[in-house]
């Protein structure tokens, strides 16, 4: 293959820049090996800098441009060829002198890349530890009304549902009797796929007053008479859910019979009364390409490891 063609094609796909030294090479009329050397002598030494300067950044630039006059010239007399060589020499010595170099990476293996991509998506997940939320208990009448510290921090070790009187039986004391509370239970949730989710707060006859938000946004609320969805669009990945609950507090009665000490005496019914604060609630989800929504259990609540 003629070299000057081989120069001309390996360099076609480089943007030209023109430089001040494009501009010398126009405006100068020195000639490097005029009148000592051969057009052909000049061309083989041309080749030999190319091959030197294949990883050089000006080179790199004017690679398209230096080609285009080397093949422009090689029609023309020995005098003028010599002349423009000579001119082309000059440059890419100067160019070699200059010293710029491109870092040049080989290319990566594809098992590598998806060796390397499924090592990253492993990261993100081992923040995360699945089994548990974050468990704030307020004393306060309604959400927007909670003090800046709780009562009580801990960890919920539950799925995310709960029928009866206070959430944690054996703290009880801390909170006092019929005194009301606002729970917030943190935590994140895995969108396995992008798309629409609903979530669903649902109670029985001890009705609480509760929202969900995902990413600090309120996805749904209920009063105490309701239950309710919302819905919203999620990318693939991580998100911060936080669903809060006010107790109820219920009113209860018993009766407990007892006898008199003498047995022809008639029995008298004894009648307790009183009040606690009570919690009811269950958290649906409903994915995607699921069929039907589904509890939220403890596995599908995540915590940062940290």
């Amino acid at each position: 293959m003629n070299p000057i063609r081989q120069f001309t094609i390996s360099k076609v796909t480089f943007k030209l820049v023109v430089t001040s030294l494009a501009i010398g090479f126009i405006i100068t009329s020195r000639c490097l090996f005029a009148g000592q050397a051969t057009s052909e002598e000049m061309l083989s030494r041309i080749m030999d800098l190319h091959k030197e300067l294949v990883t050089n950044e000006v080179f790199l630039a004017q690679a398209k441009m230096l080609g285009t006059y080397l093949e422009a010239a090689q029609p023309l007399e020995e005098t003028k060829k010599v002349e423009i060589y000579s001119k082309v020499l000059d440059i890419l010595t100067n160019i070699k002198a200059s010293g710029t170099q491109v870092s040049v990476k080989p290319p990566k293996d594809k098992g590598q890349s998806e060796q390397n991509a499924f090592e990253e998506e492993q990261k993100g997940k081992n923040v995360f530890v699945p089994g548990a939320a974050l468990l704030e208990i307020f004393k306060a009448d309604s959400i927007e009304t909670i003090p800046k510290l709780p009562v009580i921090r801990t960890y919920w070790e539950r799925d995310l549902a709960y029928s009866g009187g206070f959430l944690l039986p054996d703290r009880f004391s801390e909170i006092g009797k019929e005194t009301r509370y606002v729970a917030r239970f943190s935590f994140y949730y895995e969108a396995k796929e992008p798309g629409d989710y609903g979530f669903t707060i649902v109670h029985n006859e001890q009705g609480n007053a509760a929202k969900l938000t995902v990413g600090g946004v309120d996805i749904v609320k209920v009063n105490r008479d309701s239950s309710g969805q919302g819905v919203c669009n999620l990318k693939k990945g991580f998100h911060r859910l936080e669903f809060w609950l006010v107790s109820a507090v219920v009113d209860h009665q018993y009766r407990a019979e007892r006898d008199r000490p003498r047995k022809d005496r008639s029995r008298v019914e004894t009648v307790f009364e009183g009040s606690y604060s009570a919690a009811s609630f269950e958290i649906k989800v409903l994915t995607p390409d699921a069929l039907d929504a589904v509890p939220l259990t403890k596995d599908m609540m995540l915590l940062k490891k940290e």
